[in-house]
Order: C-alpha cells, then structure tokens, then sequence
C-alpha cells in the first residue's frame, strides 16, 4: 500500500486530496490509467488474485502434518493440544476426495471426536461424529463413537440404534465384540429407564413469541438531519427495532476466536469452509449460509449396510442430512466470491471486505439492472467524503480500484472497471466509514479462586468487546446523543434497539455512538464524534451544565466546604459557551430537571467560570 501511494505524482495526489465527491469520476479515472501503466501495480493485483499464488487453498500435506502431530499428543494424553492438531488439520483438508468408506476428513473428524469426549466435551463430540458420518455414512468407527456419545448423554434409544448401524457396518471380528459389548450396555441402560427416557431425546423447549416492535417514522431535521421518531408513546424497556445487517464481516482480530458469520465465541468443535481455510464457523447452519454451500454424499451404494430395517435406514438418512435439510439456501452467500483460496480478503483491511461484500450483494440482487447506478442509492446512507483528510482520500481511491480488480475474478462481465464505478466505491467506503456499526458481545473476565471470602464481597467488571463490523440500512438511521434514550444489542448479528426509559409520541429515538456524559467530558465527546463521524454534537448532553462534565478531569480543593473546581481553558470554553445558552433559556421549566438547571443559573451568575493556572491557585488552596 505505502509503494503505491508514494509512486503516486505530486499532482495527481494534490487533485485527490483536494477532490469533492462531483470531482470523483474524474480523479478516479486518472488515477485508474496511472495504475494501468504502473508494473508494481499489477505485481500487487497478480500477488492477491493468481490462483498458483493463492494461499488459503485446501492442503492435503499440511492437514497431514497437522493430523500426525495431533495423533502424537493424543498418545501422550495431551487432549487439548491434540484437539488443536486435529482442527488445524481439518481447516485444511479438502472435502471432495472419492471415497465412500473412509475419507480421510472423515477420519479427521471421528478423530477429534476422540479428543472431545476424553475431555468431557460430550455434545461437541457428536456433532463431529454426525460430520464424519456426513463425508462417509459407512463409516462404523464414527457410528460407534456416536453411540457411545449418546450412551453418555443418557440417550439410550440413539445409541441402540447408532450401535446396530456400526455392528453392521463394521467388518473386523473384534471390531464386532467391541460393538457388541457397548450395545449390550446401551440396551441394560434403556431398560432401566423405562417410559420415562423415551422422550429424552425431544426438545420441548418453546422459544417465546418477540413482542411487537413500536411503529416508527423517519422524519428530516435540520440540526441532524434525517432521524427516527415514534410514532405513539414507548413503554421502558420495549423493542423499538430489529434488523439483520445488509452486510457484515468479522474483524481481523477476532478471526480466529469467533464465528465468521454470526459473530458468537467458536465452540471446541468449530469448523472451516468447504473450499477454502481462511472462515471459522460456529456450525453447520452458519456454515452454509455464509458459503452457500452444502456437501452432499450419495446414498445410492449401501453395499455395506445392506439389509438394514427401514427405521435404521431412515435414521440414517436423518443423521446425515443434519439441520442443514431445512435451511434456506436461495439467499445471497457473502463468502462465496471470496472462496477460491485467494488470499486478498485476509490483507486487506475489513472494511475495504465489507464494501466488496456490499457490492456483490447490489449485484445478485440487480443482475439486470446497472450496477453501477444502484451502488450508492440502494443503501441511501450518507457519506463523510468531503470532510475527510487528504490521506484517507487518496486510501480509499487506491483501495477502491484494488478491490474491483480483486473482484473482477468473480464478477468478470458484471463488474465494469471504469473511474466511475471506482467513484462509488470510494463513496460507498466513506459511507461504511459514518454508518457501520461495531458488533460487540459483552465478556467478563474469567473469576479465579474461591467464589467467596469471608470480608471481601466478589466483584466482576463486564467489558463490551467489538468482534464484527456490520452495516444496518434503518439502523444507521438512529441520531447519536451523549444521553440516549435507546440502547442497541445484538443477539448473533441481528441488531435489536430497546427504550430505556418511557419515551412521549413524536420524540426522536436516539443511540450513543460513544462514551456517554457521565463517562467522558463535553470536550472529549465532541473530539471523539468529530473525528470519527464528522459532525459536532449539538444534543442535550452537550448543550446543558453536567456536574460530570465540570469534575470528571479537573481539580478540586481538598477543604470539605470548598465546591471550586479549576477546569483546563479548552474545557472551560465548552462549558462557558453552555452556560451562555443556559443563561439566554426562558425562564419556565416544567420538568424537575430544568428546575434544578434554573438552580444552577442562580449560582453561576455569582461565579466566573476561567481557566486558571495551578500555580497561582496553590498560593490560597491545596489541590488534588
């Protein structure tokens, strides 16, 4: 990235720097031919698209590597590195290697199985035997460590039937006696637990009706621009609105320990993509939406099992099938375009992924129309371009015509690169820029010794840490305001907005974008807002007198009677510009807050609020 920039001319970066979003096409496309004419440029095209370059392909002698060292330490007794060893290997392996009765990521599979169970991860052991047995239904090592998966979760009736499909399957004598004596075991069990385990294995949970969202409106202010209203009053605690992203992308940094799709921690059983080892997914569904692909096994050729009873048959059938049968495909896979081993997702910066993943999505959904003209004005996000550093424009320009390259393998007749197509694409990053929103999942710190002691009452701090980027078309039209009275979470990556506290009919629905008052001062707000998202906080947080904005980085007297505080001259400029809106307020209040705010009027104009050196304070006061 930096060779590029600096083989940029000087002229050519003053248009850039200098451009507005009317100017794009224009500097788009200059700096399009330049790059056409630069051979460091296509090297760099040529290191992230060429196929005998590509990094992230399925490599049968690395999962090999990884499986022999995993076999290693499952004879040391080492489970959780052999647990590693064996993801590592499966992360790696490709899939599509023709053969019915073992395949070796069947194997690799039933081999983790192993490491699961010796480690008391009992449910994660029999997803991954359902996996094996998904890659070779013949396979009666798997069926036999299933059913003895099932023996120990108590579910007796499975492990019968897992342990008479193994019986069958498997060819060895001694293989049968070990078969034998498991199923032996299985059925005294079932036996001894009589009417009351036949429904064990049925899941009577019900999962709560959502209650009905608030009716909301999208109204146009002038001080904030467009804005969601309620249309009738909000209950405390009531949904105000849920929405999946139009798009998402897990960050870098939580690559490796959360779901690529829906953004939850990865189980001890996580699994990879079918075609490629750059994602991690949580399961099979999340899996399958994301790539948009299903592994599917024939079934025509049970020599092996032939002569099995229908109901053995069908629960075959329905072990292999797995949740994946009732999932919807039709849906556009975000993952796909970036499976085929190249490496470009991984280096590039998320967000430049995540505009890729949007483009791709205006193109399955508009095969016919232009692409180029729905880009921007299907989302109808605003944008921060003008506002933005010189360097951060010519990034996103050197960014935007690297990534229609990269997607030009995918999308060779769909996607045009021309200047114009590059203009919308700087403009759609700098819309990602102000109007993504950071998926976070709240993580406490793990609490170590005994729970209680005697004198010392358990305290733990909960941290909200981000883990995917995501960008919510109605979401991103909720205001900000430093005292907000609406909340956003997130349950997988489905975004949903909650009141915290009642709310009157026609109020604007606003969320906080940062710190809160209370957590940061006025000045430290409005830095962090204006150089992130490019506005200046006009809300109630920052237009009325906070103690906390006054206290929280200032000094105080160490006298008890003394109430002064000694404010820095940046802080004291914010907080006097308060006061003189405060002071020019009409006088009638109906609310107890403005009553108490009519208080705080009648003690300022008894004081002068300055900014003033310590060294001179400290002659009359001691401070801390």
């Amino acid at each position: 990235m930096e060779k590029l920039k600096s083989a940029v001319p000087e002229a050519l970066k003053q248009e850039i720097w200098k451009s507005t979003p009317t100017e794009l096409p224009s500097t788009c496309s200059s700096l399009l031919d330049f790059f056409h004419h630069l051979p460091q440029f296509h090297q760099m095209v040529k290191d992230l698209t060429d196929p005998a370059m590509a990094l992230c392909c399925k490599d049968q002698s690395a999962a090999l590597e990884a499986k022999l060292k995993g076999n290693e330490c499952f004879s040391k007794g080492d489970y959780p590195n052999a647990l590693l060893s064996y993801s590592q290997a499966l992360r790696h392996a490709p899939v599509d290697i023709d053969d019915m009765e073992k395949n070796p990521v069947a194997v690799l599979y039933v081999n983790r199985a192993s490491a699961l169970q010796k480690m008391g991860l009992l449910l994660e052991c029999l997803r991954d035997c359902s996996r094996a047995l998904r890659v070779s239904p013949h396979y009666a090592k798997a069926w036999f460590r299933r059913g003895k998966a099932n023996i120990s979760l108590g579910k007796f009736e499975d492990a019968i039937r897992d342990l008479n499909i193994s019986l069958k399957a498997e060819i060895s004598s001694s293989g049968k006696r070990q078969i034998e004596a498991e199923l032996n075991i299985a059925l005294d069990k079932n036996k001894g637990m009589g009417s009351s385990g036949k429904k064990r294995n049925q899941n009577l949970s019900e999962v709560p009706d959502e209650p009905d969202q608030v009716k909301l409106r999208c109204l146009f202010k002038k001080t904030k621009g467009r804005g969601m209203f309620c249309v009738d009053d909000v209950s405390e605690a009531s949904l105000v609105h849920k929405e999946d992203p139009y798009a998402a992308i897990v960050l870098k940094k939580c690559r490796e320990t959360h779901c690529h799709f829906c953004f939850n921690e990865l189980p001890a059983d996580a699994i990879s993509c079918l075609s490629c080892s750059i994602p991690l997914y949580c399961s099979d569904q999340c899996q399958l939406q994301a790539g948009g692909q299903k592994f599917d096994r024939s079934f025509t050729s049970f020599k092996v099992l032939e002569g099995l009873p229908d109901d053995l048959q069908n629960y075959i059938s329905d072990v292999v099938a797995g949740n994946n049968s009732t999932l919807e495909t039709g849906h556009i896979a975000e993952h796909r375009h970036e499976c085929l081993g190249f490496h470009w997702p991984l280096i590039l910066p998320s967000e430049v992924v995540l505009a890729g993943r949007i483009l791709v999505k205006v193109i399955e959904q508009k095969k016919h129309a232009n692409v180029v003209s729905n880009l921007i004005g299907i989302l109808d996000l605003s944008h921060n371009y003008p506002q933005l550093p010189p360097e951060s424009k010519l990034e996103m320009h050197i960014y935007s015509v690297i990534l229609v390259h990269c997607l030009q393998h995918f999308y060779t007749t769909e996607l045009p690169i021309s200047g114009i197509m590059i203009s919308k694409l700087v403009i759609l990053l700098s819309q990602i820029q102000v109007n993504s929103m950071a998926v976070v999942r709240v993580q406490a710190p793990e609490v170590r010794g005994p729970v209680y002691e005697p004198g010392n009452a358990l305290t733990s701090s909960l941290e909200q840490v981000k883990v995917g980027q995501a960008v919510y078309v109605a979401g991103s039209l909720f205001n900000h305001s430093c005292r907000p009275n609406i909340h956003a979470y997130f349950l997988s990556r489905t975004l949903y907005v909650q009141a915290t506290e009642y709310i009157l009919a026609g109020s604007e629905l606003e969320l906080s974008y940062g710190p809160q008052v209370g957590q940061w001062d006025c000045k430290y707000r409005q830095q962090l807002l204006g150089d992130r998202y490019s506005f200046t906080c006009q809300c109630t947080g920052c237009s009325e007198l906070n103690v906390s904005d006054l206290v929280i980085n200032a000094y105080r007297c160490t006298k008890p009677n003394c109430l002064g505080v000694i404010l820095d001259s940046t802080i004291a400029r914010y907080e006097k510009q308060k006061l003189k809106l405060l002071l020019d307020a009409p006088a009638v209040y109906s609310s107890s807050l403005h009553k108490q705010i009519e208080k705080l009027k009648e003690i300022w104009k008894l004081h002068v609020l300055q900014p003033v050196k310590l060294t001179v304070v400290a002659r009359d006061c001691k401070m801390q």
